[in-house]
């Protein structure tokens, strides 16, 4: 199997007046904030959305998207993933 060595981070401006509800999606479930044994984290601080997967595998690829809702509409962006294997460093 090959091995994985980086890391994804994703920082999204996320704010809004009131402050957005915001929800980050893989293929369509749920991000919790300390998801994957600890390996994907989800914040929103200070108007920005901070998504990081560390060590990732096959298994981190897909769609993920972020979803701000309030009180006067809602916004949402994705993003494909794609993870390849690291080469040369088996």
């Amino acid at each position: 199997m090959p091995t994985f060595f980086s890391s994804l981070t994703s920082l999204l401006p996320c704010a809004g007046a009131p402050e957005p509800e915001v929800t980050v999606r893989k293929d369509g479930r749920a991000l919790q904030a300390d998801d994957a044994d600890g390996r994907v984290s989800v914040s929103h601080v200070d108007g920005q959305v901070r998504v990081e997967v560390c060590e990732t595998t096959p298994d981190d690829a897909g769609e993920y998207t972020v979803t701000a809702v309030n009180d006067y509409g809602r916004l949402e962006h994705a993003v494909t993933v794609v993870v390849l294997p690291a080469t040369g460093l088996e």
